[in-house]
């Protein structure tokens, strides 16, 4: 009897061991390590900064902003004074599949981004153009000179 519970035992602290190295490797670090190095490999082609070119021709300025994968819906505009203010959400949902067709991951990013791009020229509203064409963004307008906001000392 003796000899059958020392038996048992071993096959039990065994048992144990082996749950604790299968947790070890396959659970908690396999999940949080891996999936972290996949994600780093995986990142979505969002920039967290806005790629900007300014030019100009002979008669308007362009800027062109760099917005792969992005919707056109969510690119937002607004002009102050000789700025344009860029706002830029996307969001994307990523879902791995087994093979019963049933998800067992699924996360979801939001990202936003923001750049203010400072023009040498006043930007009028009613003159200014945008079109969103295979992930660049343009915007166009008339050179027009800033106004005067010094004054003339005496």
């Amino acid at each position: 009897m003796v000899e059958k519970d020392k038996k048992s035992e071993l096959i039990e602290v065994g048992q144990d061991f082996i749950r604790k190295m299968d947790d070890i490797f396959y659970n908690r670090p396999k999940n949080n390590i891996l999936d972290s190095i996949d994600s780093f490999f995986q990142q979505s082609v969002f920039p967290t900064r806005l790629h900007v070119d300014i030019f100009e021709t002979d008669k308007e300025w362009v800027a062109q902003v760099d917005l792969p994968g992005v919707k056109k819906e969510n690119i937002h505009v607004d002009v102050i004074g000789d700025r344009l203010k860029i706002n830029v959400d996307h969001d994307e949902e990523t879902t791995k599949v087994n093979d019963n067709k049933a998800y067992y991951h699924r996360e979801r990013k939001y990202q936003h981004a923001e750049r203010i791009v400072q023009l040498p020229y006043a930007v009028e509203k009613k003159s200014t153009k945008a079109s969103y064409r295979n992930g660049v963004l343009e915007l166009r307008g008339p050179k027009k000179s800033k106004p005067n906001d010094y004054l003339s000392i005496d």
